[in-house]
């Protein structure tokens, strides 16, 4: 089955095909590291993590690169206010970056280029591009000639004539038109800088994602990735640098929606900034977040609120509900190492998975492709027969399997059994129910419950788990 993908620079959705067959070449705008990565970061990796992993599971190779901007004025500013350098203010931001991403079980990226680490070949390019008079040299500064970019608009269907009657140049810019961005930058005081034919300075933001994706990637490669409010100046000016150099660029565009907290924009100043440590902290599951943003398509924004999460944690419940009552019936806990035995119904479930995914990687449908999986095998966990067994376990094991392709962890699918006074309040409630001391009986219910532990009654008898939050 053919995956389709929208293609943000083409505007409609397109059969996606390798420039390598059974190779991708993959390229997302990373982290620029001044401050704690937020829940808004979060969507974002997490996104194109579970786009990278339905891909692998479709059997590509995938050369994922993920860029680091390590230079930059937020980084400049956050080094002043901290008496500190830029080297050590973006290590700490970009170790708390990691942590965030291992919590998350975000899978790291194959490569990890720098912005520092490629100044030289930033001015190499740089260079290349006022050979082909396609930016110019202004005092310090390097800026690229929008004049002379092809078809300038056409990933954002912005129209230039449209931009430049709003423009404006910014006091101490040297630019010809106001719509000129920065390649090269003038060294201020007290700033970080390297040196050029221009010049001491620093590079723009814009063409550290044009030189470290060709240079690890190739000036052609297959997909290229990163937030909606990426697409204008950004990714625009991505295109205008590699199109000046004469070279190609990336195929494919994809663009997630952003995220909102209660119908707002998430501000420090507005009070409503969640970090990734705030919700860990506060949740303990990183799957509440992941359940969060698979229930919205990726290109849509998603708004986070307490109530959202809540539910979130009923979906989750859903599954380890189910887990623990398998693993009550048949005694095992580790569903990946089942045989693949009497698959009935369940490799129609796993195609109706792969369609949803090959759709524009449709995690809505995908993930309820999976709970009816979850509702299918409650219905049949009565039927005792060798060939219900095997099917449920079956189904198990393709649960996990594609649970795993959109992230899940599911933490807690183990249950404790050694809890020997569990199981002796279990039989002594058990007793009590025989003598129709049906007070009593409730009071241990309350107190297990109380305490964390749930019990539920079955025809078989009673089975206990603990309390997913």
């Amino acid at each position: 089955m053919p995956i389709v993908i929208y293609n943000t620079l083409s505007g409609k959705k397109e059969e996606f095909a390798p420039i390598k067959k059974g190779r991708i070449g993959m390229y997302i705008c990373g982290p620029t590291v001044y401050d704690e990565p937020h829940i808004g970061h979060a969507r974002s990796a997490y996104t194109f993590d579970v786009i990278r992993r339905y891909l692998e599971y479709r059997g590509f190779k995938i050369k994922f690169v993920r860029n680091v901007t390590d230079v930059d004025d937020k980084i400049i500013d956050k080094a002043r206010l901290a008496q500190s350098t830029l080297k050590e203010v973006s290590e700490k931001y970009l170790k708390a970056y990691h942590d965030d991403m291992d919590v998350l079980g975000i899978k790291p990226p194959t490569d990890e280029p720098k912005a520092t680490e490629y100044i030289k070949e930033m001015i190499k390019f740089i260079d290349g591009l006022i050979k082909r008079e396609a930016a110019y040299q202004s005092g310090g500064d390097v800026y690229f000639d929008i004049k002379k970019a092809k078809n300038y608009g056409k990933l954002s269907g912005q129209n230039l004539e449209n931009m430049e009657s709003g423009a404006r140049v910014v006091h101490g810019e040297n630019k010809k038109d106001p719509l000129d961005f920065a390649l090269w930058k003038a060294v201020k005081l007290d700033e970080p800088s390297w040196d050029s034919p221009w010049g001491k300075g620093r590079p723009g933001w814009h063409i550290e994602c044009s030189v470290m994706s060709s240079k690890i990637l190739g000036d052609a490669f297959d997909i290229h990735g990163g937030g909606l409010d990426l697409i204008f100046p950004h990714h625009e000016n991505e295109i205008a640098q590699f199109e000046g150099a004469g070279k190609k660029f990336a195929r494919y565009w994809i663009h997630h929606g952003l995220l909102t907290i209660n119908g707002e924009k998430m501000a420090k100043s507005a009070g409503n900034f969640v970090t990734i440590k705030d919700f860990i902290t506060k949740h303990k599951n990183a799957d509440y977040l992941k359940l969060l943003f698979l229930g919205v398509h990726y290109s849509h924004p998603v708004d986070y609120t307490e109530e959202k999460i809540e539910e979130a944690k009923k979906s989750y419940e859903r599954f380890i509900i189910l887990f623990h009552k398998l693993d009550e019936k048949f005694g095992t806990r580790d569903f990946k190492k089942l045989p693949d035995a009497n698959r009935g119904d369940v490799d129609r479930f796993k195609e109706k998975f792969e369609i949803a995914m090959n759709d524009d990687f449709n995690t809505p449908v995908a993930l309820s492709v999976l709970f009816n999986m979850v509702n299918e095998c409650n219905k049949i966990l009565s039927d005792d027969s060798d060939g219900k067994r095997f099917m449920l376990q079956y189904a198990m094991k393709a649960i996990i399997e594609l649970s795993d392709i959109l992230g899940l962890s599911f933490k807690n699918i183990k249950q404790e059994k050694s809890d020997i006074w569990i199981s002796g309040a279990i039989v002594l409630r058990e007793q009590l129910r025989k003598e129709k001391k049906f007070k009593e009986a409730d009071e241990i219910r309350k107190e297990l419950e109380a305490k964390g532990i749930i019990l539920e009654d079955t025809k078989d008898g009673t089975t206990w788990r603990r309390k997913i939050f």
